[in-house]
């Protein structure tokens, strides 16, 4: 109902969005005993919810055709959870998601045709390197295993021709009846740096806000071979930020490495001069800058009403912004940052943080599996300690042998070149929750590890599994201003 009481239509795709049956509950209904799966009847309806102490009560659209689709819902401990405020002192809604990011420094080589095993370890298979041919996410069904995948995220580096990625990846997941392709971005000139996102179709009417934005650190914070491209939405009511980054490369750069990340995550997402909200982005008066004819793309951004505005400009070569001073500069205001501004975000991509070390001294190290010595010696995770760099992000522990640099074809023949680079853990995903927000990753990642199937590159593709709750979730369907369309892409481009 709007706000004065009248029947208003839910918006969205017919195919995707439709209204729900409700029935009211009758006095002294006991809860039934239901099994965690939530599998749909033979008539394509998913069977009554109320009550039911294993489901949140949001009625997932049923797909196109016949399907397995099945509620990964937390238990409910006999509370009937609803989207609304909670002033009755009944517990919050709670929605818990698999949040899956991979990233892969694909070395401007052409993607197999088959991309099922970049997946694999999401569903406990291809870890002894071998490829994997002939199994689909749909495969799970047949033994009762949900699809371990709610949002999953791909990021790539040193990009080549991607005709044709994001249907190898759609068909990875089981088909675009079970998942959409949310949305894409790229980083121009060269197109080295892409993202794009895949959302599990019955999520798709909770999803608002979707956003991108790209920012370049190549030289002059122009040329977009270094840099990052992000996107964020908002999911049942939390805001969640994806970020996927190239960074400065060689040993000796890791000034300029953490300069980058820096530049990244005060950059990505930042509130322009002028923009709505009020925020400024530094306390000298800043004109409007003109419209640049060679370096806009259109991108997702909402308006004043929450609807998605088709064509706002994303300039990835603008600067820093300032932060945000008073009198002077003598009353300093805290900074924007995409790290603690969203209620998740995932910083995935080739970091180029190196182990600190000499080739033979490694090679010994790999040989006798002291892992542990190598990760002492770790760029990032020295960094970490420093707070120079990601402090305060979480990452799973490494378990897995380095993805860089490897012989292409292989999955452990480590750089036989004359250059004999050291092998190392550049390749990273982690990620950060705000404080006070409203998603917790308290079981942290499930899933770490390298694809070992995928070996068209020096760099063996990595992939993480977060457990992710939402608090206070938003579970009924986006009303006017969900997410009308999925598959647009934004492309960025600049004349030098």
């Amino acid at each position: 109902e709007g706000p004065e009481g009248s029947s208003q239509p839910l918006a969205g795709p017919p195919a995707v969005l439709r209204a729900r049956n409700t029935k009211p509950t009758e006095p002294g209904a006991q809860p039934k005993a239901v099994s965690p799966v939530k599998a749909w009847d033979s008539d394509g309806s998913s069977g009554s919810s109320e009550n039911d102490p294993t489901v949140v009560p949001f009625d997932p659209v049923p797909p196109p055709r016949l399907l397995s689709v099945r509620s990964r819902a937390p238990a409910t401990d006999g509370y009937n959870y609803d989207d609304t405020a909670n002033t009755s002192g009944r517990k919050p809604a709670q929605k818990e998601l698999r949040v899956c990011a991979v990233t892969w420094n694909m070395c401007g080589r052409k993607f197999p045709s088959n991309l099922e095993p970049m997946l694999a370890p999401l569903f406990g298979r291809g870890d002894d390197g071998d490829v994997v041919r002939g199994w689909s996410a749909a495969d799970d069904d047949e033994d009762g295993i949900d699809t371990p995948c709610d949002i999953v995220v791909i990021g790539v580096q040193e990009a080549a021709a991607m005709d044709g990625f994001v249907e190898g990846i759609l068909s990875a997941l089981g088909g675009d009846d079970e998942f959409v392709h949310l949305a894409g971005v790229s980083l121009e000139p060269g197109g080295w740096i892409q993202m794009e996102v895949f959302l599990r179709r019955e999520l798709l009417p909770l999803v608002s806000d979707v956003r991108r934005d790209a920012v370049s650190c190549g030289i002059g914070n122009v040329l977009g071979n270094k840099g990052s491209v992000g996107v964020a939405f908002t999911c049942a009511g939390a805001e969640l930020c994806f970020l996927n980054a190239h960074l400065a490369a060689h040993t000796e750069k890791v000034k300029q490495r953490n300069a980058d990340y820096h530049r990244i995550v005060r950059t990505m997402f930042a509130p322009r001069v002028g923009s709505q909200n009020g925020s400024i982005s530094s306390s000298k008066a800043v004109r409007k800058p003109k419209a640049k004819a060679n370096a806009v793309a259109p991108a997702d951004a909402p308006d004043e009403t929450g609807a998605l505005k088709p064509h706002t400009p994303i300039d990835p070569h603008r600067p820093t912004p300032e932060t945000p001073s008073r009198f002077g500069g003598l009353l300093k205001r805290r900074a924007w940052t995409a790290a603690e501004r969203f209620d998740m975000c995932v910083f995935m991509g080739d970091l180029n943080y190196r182990v600190e070390g000499n080739r033979r001294a490694v090679d010994v190290l790999l040989e006798n599996d002291m892992m542990d010595v190598m990760l002492s010696n770790d760029q990032l995770g020295i960094e970490k300690a420093a707070g120079r760099a990601f402090s305060g992000w979480s990452e799973a522990e490494l378990k897995f042998p380095p993805t860089y640099k490897l012989n292409r074809g292989t999955a452990d023949v480590y750089d036989t070149s004359a250059k004999q680079r050291v092998p190392s853990w550049t390749d990273r995903v982690l990620w950060r929750t705000k404080t006070g927000g409203k998603v917790r990753c308290n079981d942290g990642a499930d899933v770490y590890t390298s694809a070992k199937g995928i070996r068209t590159s020096d760099h063996l593709p990595v992939v993480a599994r977060i457990k992710t709750t939402i608090f206070d979730a938003r579970l009924a369907a986006i009303r006017g201003g969900g997410h009308p369309s999925t598959g647009s892409r934004s492309r960025l481009c600049s004349v030098m």
